[in-house]
């Protein structure tokens, strides 16, 4: 039977193949919990980590509050010979027509080969019927969401990814630990506009990023036409990630005080809200937090903006060469601003303050003011935060490197184009590097010996076997010095996986705001150690009166 048409429906991918399991579980009991009323669908997908366990589809409290979360169960995955894939019983029509297209292709590819003399290791591949899902691949996430949108239609959607991810750097987005796979942004994208099919045209209306460091203008940009609205977090996340049964029943109680008709904007407000407000009696444990709502409908403006004060640093940068006073401030805005990531992310409308303090030139000060007041009045809808280590944060954030920049990065279509912020990068990287070590020879020439001929030679590139090269080559990168998130994946660094030892309450331990504002270099390279209240955190009052009580005794107060 066709079901009522909702005002909302919440659908809400589990990736939890991977440590992050037990988190995803939880999850599931705090939605069981929530009572959203009847104007709002909850459902889920939950991959486990598993392996005799099957990826289940709930429909939370379909049997009322008091039933239990396994009377919740509508599907489970089971490997399907006839399409070759792990698949649900029931999905959506469009997902069926688009399974039957790829095992079309795949028996196309089959016969081909086996009509060949092929002796590839693709000729005596055998087929995989494990009934495992796999959280990494595009049709495991369309085929939820369509089946969702089919089978719960409603005014509004809002698709909640939560999981691993890494922003803007590569091979961590909805990790899946038993295939080792995870999302590209060209899958991604491909996804959601597979989406805007199922919608006739729209787009979904918000797109909630439960994991790590996806509030980049970057990952918006990429989004654009597909999505209206991006909430999540520029910095870390807490592993037990969203507090759902405060959202959802917030979202459910805003639906009944607005007489069933809550905007997206206000929705997207609500999440950042609950959330900062579920975390901010955590400060006491070291923990920061972040959250926003970003708009996307404006970022193809945030683009142009970015790549206009991009234009005019670069311009200002060879203008006054390795030297100057420019770049001595620029990186000094650099090294003060809110950072991410082990310095890899900034936060945009802190770098563009940090900078115009420095009385930079007039164009440049110009831009970053109007960077500033676009973030603020236009693209960012609601920022929050609570805790010292992320107050700097304003909502959106933006990849700035100190060394090196990812290959990846530039297949984005954030930067694409001739000019921008990649050409900017490249120059401010190449600018602030420091030179070689030149030892008891001249700095800029190199004594070269042919029989009684001495020849001397400038040495900005110096000999080919020796050179830093800008973007190195990564046989010969030093290993102290290389990309830690860019190594194979069995070598990634423990604290950006940490499988097992890892902190359920934070997600990358190494970089925990300590309460006695140890000295890292995660945040800021001397980031504050105490905080106001945000005005998200509802006992603000209480909070700063404990924070004065604990931080009390330092001499020096922030």
């Amino acid at each position: 039977m066709p079901k009522k048409k909702a005002v909302w429906t919440v659908m809400v991918y589990l990736a939890g193949d991977n440590n992050l399991t037990t988190e995803c579980l939880f999850a599931l009991t705090e939605m069981k919990k929530a009572r959203p009323g009847k104007h709002l669908n909850v459902i889920a997908q939950f991959d486990p980590r598993d392996e005799f366990i099957p990826t289940h589809r709930y429909e939370i409290n379909k049997n009322g509050g008091s039933s239990t979360l396994f009377d919740d169960i509508i599907d489970e995955a089971r490997y399907n010979p006839q399409t070759h894939e792990v698949q649900f019983k029931y999905e959506s029509n469009r997902a069926k027509l688009l399974a039957s297209e790829r095992s079309r292709r795949a028996q196309q590819v089959t016969r081909l080969v086996a009509n060949s003399d092929d002796l590839s290791t693709l000729a005596f591949v055998e087929e995989d019927t494990t009934n495992d899902t796999d959280t990494g691949v595009p049709s495991t996430l369309y085929n939820f969401l369509s089946f969702c949108i089919e089978e719960y239609p409603a005014d509004h959607y809002l698709v909640v990814l939560s999981g691993h991810a890494g922003g803007v750097e590569a091979d961590y987005l909805l990790k899946d630990e038993s295939s080792k796979g995870s999302l590209t942004f060209n899958e991604l994208k491909y996804v959601f506009k597979e989406l805007r099919k199922d919608l006739e045209g729209q787009p979904v209306d918000i797109v909630g990023m439960d994991n790590c460091l996806m509030s980049m203008t970057e990952i918006c940009y990429e989004l654009r036409g597909l999505v209206d609205i991006v909430v999540g977090c520029e910095s870390f996340s807490p592993a037990s990630g969203w507090p759902y049964r405060q959202i959802l029943e917030r979202i459910g109680s805003d639906l009944v005080d607005e007489k069933t008709k809550l905007g997206k904007v206000k929705v997207a407000k609500s999440i950042v809200e609950e959330y900062v407000d579920y975390y901010s009696s955590y400060w006491m444990a070291g923990m920061s937090v972040t959250q926003s709502a970003l708009d996307v409908r404006r970022v193809d403006e945030l683009r142009r903006q970015i790549n206009m004060l991009a234009n005019v640093m670069e311009e200002e940068l060879r203008h006054e060469g390795a030297r100057g006073t420019f770049k001595d401030n620029l990186v000094l805005a650099h090294w003060e601003t809110q950072s991410y990531n082990g310095e890899r992310f900034i936060d945009l409308f802190d770098f563009c303050s940090c900078l115009e303090n420095r009385s930079p030139p007039a164009a440049v000060r110009k831009e970053c003011r109007n960077t500033r007041r676009f973030i603020s009045e236009e693209f960012v809808l609601k920022s929050c935060f609570s805790g010292a280590a992320y107050q700097y944060s304003y909502g959106v954030s933006l990849y700035f490197p100190w060394a090196q920049v990812l290959p990846k990065y530039q297949n984005l279509e954030f930067v694409q184009g001739e000019f921008g912020w990649l050409s900017f990068l490249r120059t401010y990287i190449q600018l602030t590097r420091r030179l070689p070590r030149s030892g008891s020879l001249n700095r800029f020439a190199l004594i070269e010996h042919h029989g009684t001929d001495v020849k001397l030679r400038m040495q900005d590139d110096r000999m080919q076997d020796d050179r830093m090269q800008d973007d190195r080559m990564q046989d010969d990168r030093m290993q102290d010095d290389r990309m830690q998130d860019d190594r194979m994946q069995d070598d990634r660094m423990q604290d950006d996986r940490m499988q097992d030892d890892r902190m359920p309450d934070d997600r990358m331990q190494d970089d925990r705001m300590s309460i006695n504002g140890g000295t890292r270099i995660s945040s800021m390279r001397n980031p504050p150690v105490r905080f106001l209240p945000d005005a998200c955190i509802r006992n603000g009052e209480s909070t700063l009166r404990a924070i004065n009580l604990l931080c009390g005794s330092r001499r020096v107060a922030n």
